[in-house]
């Protein structure tokens, strides 16, 4: 909900809201928030709310600050509609209010102007899997049905969570476009349309949280893993980017290779955890092609789509990191290598991603004053991670993400 400041208190007269979640996400790609009551805010507009650097890079000792956003309002529909909650996004501050470096959305914004610089403009559509599970008391994961693609009720029993989730959507003013039912039973997927790549990146976030807060309404329970099932298929996070301005058509091309170019590097960021290389261990060609199977796909229109990504990301670092690709190659007018026409494949393990990665001089200038930290965050999780030896482990251990 687009509001200014003055619109944003309104409609919390308006609309009875107590509490307010100050929402903003860490470099690990998980949300968090700070709940206010709707009469502090006046003071959070002003002065922030105050919190500890370690919830966002992992490594404390740096005060910070939130600072809500009025632009980027949600209502939690799942919640009482007497004594209302609402989210806003924020952005995260050094205590005397300049931008902190680190903050993922300062991250992505940063290149989606320097793109603006060159004459283009992006527009970023996700098409989100998930599973849903029973919540039964069990000690496994039980899928929440036994239909596959594309079924049909009453085979397809998550078409009225789908529904439902949908609604809230849109009452949260998201704009998603179609869903249906995948490949693994109880799996799903819900896409939505382009947005501008801050507010896809935003949107991804309460996806997420909407589709776990209505499964649990309903008494079952949604997982984002890439592979939350030994033997089933992955879930994914597809992320299709369109280029449009000066002479598109070549910048688009550009772009992809230069994406192409620095796949290696990005991947430790897209695909961020163990789990994630359950769902890669085919090991996608880092190529593109004009159907499915590669690491990229190329379609009409100047749209260039990555299909490794999953949803264990930080999806506003992985948008940052591949526009600062594409830039990369637009600036430097790379020619696109022909389609299917690599032999090198993506990682088998987290630890072979991170590796790589840690080498990266790239990486560095782009994540500069985190980087070490972050990738010492990740080595953290998937050594706790391997420990884990049942699917249900797995999930609760993943239960954040």
């Amino acid at each position: 909900m687009n509001y200014s400041k003055s619109e944003f208190f309104d409609f919390l007269v308006e609309n009875d809201v107590k509490f307010v979640k100050l929402t903003f996400c860490d470099f690990l790609g998980r949300q968090r928030n700070i709940s206010v009551l709707s009469s502090q805010l006046e003071d959070a507009f002003e002065h922030g709310v105050a919190i500890d650097s370690a919830v966002i890079t992992g490594v404390g000792g740096v005060d910070l600050k939130l600072k809500p956003v009025s632009s980027l309002l949600s209502v939690l529909p799942w919640r009482p509609h007497a004594g209302r909650v609402v989210s806003v996004f924020c952005n995260i501050a050094n205590m005397d209010g300049t931008p902190y470096v680190c903050d993922p959305m300062v991250l992505l914004a940063d290149q989606v102007q320097k793109l603006g610089a060159l004459g283009l403009k992006a527009q970023v559509a996700t098409e989100c899997e998930f599973y849903v599970f029973k919540d039964d008391g069990t000690e496994g994961l039980v899928p929440f049905d036994t239909a596959d693609y594309c079924a049909c009720s009453p085979y397809d029993k998550c078409e009225n969570l789908r529904r439902d989730v949908i609604l809230s959507l849109e009452d949260m003013g998201l704009k998603p476009i179609s869903s249906h039912h995948e490949r693994g039973n109880g799996q799903n997927e819900i896409d939505f349309e382009s947005a501008d790549p801050s507010a896809a990146a935003r949107n991804f976030m309460m996806f997420k949280s909407a589709v776990k807060n209505v499964c649990a309404l309903n008494g079952t329970f949604a997982s984002f893993m890439p592979r939350p099932l030994d033997g089933s298929p992955g879930s994914g996070l597809h992320l299709s980017i369109t280029l449009s301005g000066d002479n598109s058509a070549a910048a688009s091309a550009a772009f992809a290779e230069g994406v192409l170019r620095r796949y290696k590097e990005i991947t430790c960021f897209a695909n961020p955890t163990l789990n994630s290389y359950k769902r890669l261990k085919k090991n996608y060609k880092i190529s593109y092609s004009v159907n499915r199977g590669a690491a990229m796909r190329i379609f009409g229109d100047n749209v260039v789509q990555l299909r490794t990504p999953d949803s264990t990301c930080n999806i506003f670092n992985v948008l940052a990191l591949v526009f600062a690709a594409g830039r990369e190659g637009i600036e430097n007018k790379f020619k696109l290598r022909a389609a299917d026409s690599s032999t090198d494949c993506l990682f088998a393990s987290i630890e072979e991603a991170i590796d790589f990665a840690d080498k990266s001089e790239w990486l560095r200038a782009n994540f500069a004053g985190v980087y070490d930290d972050v990738l010492d965050s990740m080595r953290k999780r998937y050594v706790a991670e391997g420990k884990i030896s049942s699917e249900r482990e797995r999930f609760d251990f993943h239960m954040d993400i």
